[in-house]
């Protein structure tokens, strides 16, 4: 995804940080095939089952790490639109409906993470659905809130992930960078992700805290990686005619 500003279009935070390996969820989606198979075990084995069958059920095996990803998303995001609506004071409960009883329950249970947080803290909710532009290092992005929270200032990114990841930590620390480039005179300092549970409804805040300095260089240089790894069609994008430059040797 591309966000465009005075005409120079720039990558998303996330698009950065997805170039990534992510081997954790290798692992999920293996889990995911094991899963239909031991679901249908007792069909595969009848003698009654015939090989076309038996091979619809691997086929299927091969696709059900596709089909909770998409319902997760969908879930996903059914709780950001729905905290975002209610940060607003707008009507939220319609957002969380939804024709899949599992996409809806999961939805339900993340914004019940939500409330279950708010109810236990003291929040001032000051920005929402913030987007940020980072002309130095080359990247924009859009991060969920800032809010006061028991008496401190934060940003705040929501998540409805299965853990809490590593990439997170760079991913807060580009947006406050991104941030406070282009609004100095209200800097914001803390960051903290608000992981929110589908399938528990229970909330984890978690500041990020060790080594900012650290994780915002790595994420700078992982946008530089971002450029030179190909040539990227971006719009009057200065970072892609500076890879381009490596490339013929100037």
């Amino acid at each position: 995804m591309a966000y465009e500003l005075n005409g120079v279009q720039y990558p998303s935070v996330t698009t950065i940080t997805g170039m990534l390996e992510k081997p954790a969820l290798l692992g999920w989606a293996a889990n995911c095939a094991v899963d239909h198979v031991a679901e249908n075990l007792d069909f595969i084995k009848s003698p009654l089952s015939n090989v076309h069958e038996v091979e619809a059920v691997l086929t299927a095996a091969r696709k059900a790490y596709a089909q909770k990803r998409d319902k997760a998303a969908d879930a996903g995001t059914m709780v950001h639109d729905a905290i975002e609506a209610y940060i607003k004071g707008e009507e939220y409960l319609e957002i969380l409906a939804n024709e899949d009883p599992d996409v809806q329950q999961n939805a339900i249970n993340g914004f019940q993470a939500f409330l279950s947080w708010e109810q236990k803290n003291h929040v001032e909710w000051l920005e929402s659905e913030v987007q940020i532009f980072c002309t130095s290092v080359g990247y924009a992005g859009r991060f969920d809130a800032i809010a006061n929270v028991n008496g401190h200032r934060y940003l705040i990114d929501f998540k409805t992930s299965k853990g809490i990841w590593p990439e997170f930590s760079w991913q807060l620390c580009a947006y406050r960078q991104g941030y406070n480039e282009m609004y100095p005179e209200k800097r914001v300092d803390n960051m903290a992700v608000l992981h929110l549970d589908k399938s528990t409804a229970e909330p984890t805040f978690k500041p990020i805290e060790a080594e900012i300095d650290r994780m915002t260089a790595l994420f700078n240089n992982l946008a530089g990686a971002y450029y030179l790894l190909a040539n990227r069609r971006l719009k009057n994008n200065p970072f892609v005619q500076r890879a381009k430059n490596y490339s013929q040797g100037a």
